[in-house]
């Protein structure tokens, strides 16, 4: 995935997320997620993806989310 996309998803993630978590474990969770779609879809994957509903979309994401929310022990 290309650094612009990956830019994109981060911000996308963060705010949310900060209000959550704080801004560290934000950043962290926010950084991982991307890096892990990033190894698993490219730019165009991932535009076709955000053509779907969101059931899909969070089914193709869930991954990430789980994996990250993991491994910082966040659940």
């Amino acid at each position: 995935m290309s650094e612009d996309y990956q830019k994109k998803l981060y911000r996308g993630c963060y705010p949310t997320s900060k209000q959550y978590l704080g801004a560290e474990k934000a950043n962290e969770y926010c950084s991982c997620t991307v890096k892990a779609l990033s190894d698993k879809f490219n730019d165009e994957e991932m535009d076709e993806l955000s053509k779907k509903d969101e059931d899909t979309q969070l089914k193709a994401y869930n991954f990430a989310s789980e994996f990250c929310a993991n491994s910082l022990k966040l659940n």
